[in-house]
């Protein structure tokens, strides 16, 4: 599901030294996973957390043609059909 006035969350993301800190705000989610480079490549299905840690060293590669670091999050909720 998207929600284009709000899947966009440029406050969520800050800096601490070599990493990047996410601070999820899809609550309720049960699991997440991210790509680094525009969905070329994605984590594995975590578990929810609150705030995930990103490296920066993922956005030193060559094949980057974009400047900056740009992160994109998918959320996955499980829903129990008995309930609804």
């Amino acid at each position: 599901m998207v929600f284009p006035d709000s899947d966009y969350a440029s406050g969520s993301l800050t800096e601490e030294g070599d990493n990047l800190v996410f601070t999820h705000t899809a609550f309720g989610a049960d699991m997440f996973r991210y790509s680094w480079n525009f969905g070329v490549n994605w984590t594995k299905w975590q578990n929810w957390e609150d705030k995930t840690t990103v490296p920066k060293s993922l956005f030193k590669s060559e094949d980057y043609f974009w400047e900056g670091q740009h992160l994109m999050f998918q959320c996955w909720f499980l829903i129990n059909v008995a309930e609804l």
